[in-house]
């Protein structure tokens, strides 16, 4: 049987869509847009990029409201629950439940605000801080060593933000 170039160019065609889409479901499922209506409504509220706190919620949480970690930080946005209680008092909404999206979403964008205001806008500091601690970041900017696990946390941030930012 002979290819005719029509043949070939359908055959590349095809095949040139099918990876393009199975490239679009890896990346979906690498970087969900889980809860995105009340991600940008916390980001919106308290004036963040929106791609910043997707990335965030991301690196913190993969997007699972019930995530908890081995040091006991909470919700979608990781937070402690005495900086959650914090946030929370100064929101004035209930302590209510961590793990409900909107609350921990609110609490977790406030509070890396606040780290954002503290630190002149320096993102970097700022996620320092929200990572490690206030005072750790003020360690880390004065030379002390930056944790690795704070370093890694920045770099996973900084990719996923390029690829949050790239689509909207």
């Amino acid at each position: 049987m002979k290819m005719t170039g029509t043949k070939i160019a359908m055959y590349i065609t095809v095949a040139v869509a099918a990876v393009i889409m199975i490239s679009a479901i890896a990346l979906c499922a690498a970087f969900p847009n889980k809860y995105a209506r009340a991600v940008n409504d916390a980001a919106d509220e308290f004036g963040l990029d929106r791609s910043l706190v997707r990335s965030v919620v991301w690196a913190e949480s993969g997007f699972d409201a019930h995530a908890v970690s081995e040091k006991g930080a909470s919700g979608l946005m990781q937070l402690m629950p005495e900086t959650y209680e914090f946030c929370a008092a100064s929101l004035g909404i209930d302590k209510g439940d961590i793990f409900d999206k909107q609350n921990s979403l609110r609490c977790g964008c406030f509070y890396l605000a606040l780290m954002l205001d503290k630190f002149d806008g320096d993102e970097t500091a700022a996620l320092m801080a929200y990572n490690a601690g206030e005072a750790n970041a003020r360690k880390f900017l004065a030379g002390e060593t930056v944790f690795k696990e704070t370093a890694t946390y920045v770099k996973k941030i900084r990719f996923a933000r390029k690829v949050y930012g790239f689509f909207g």
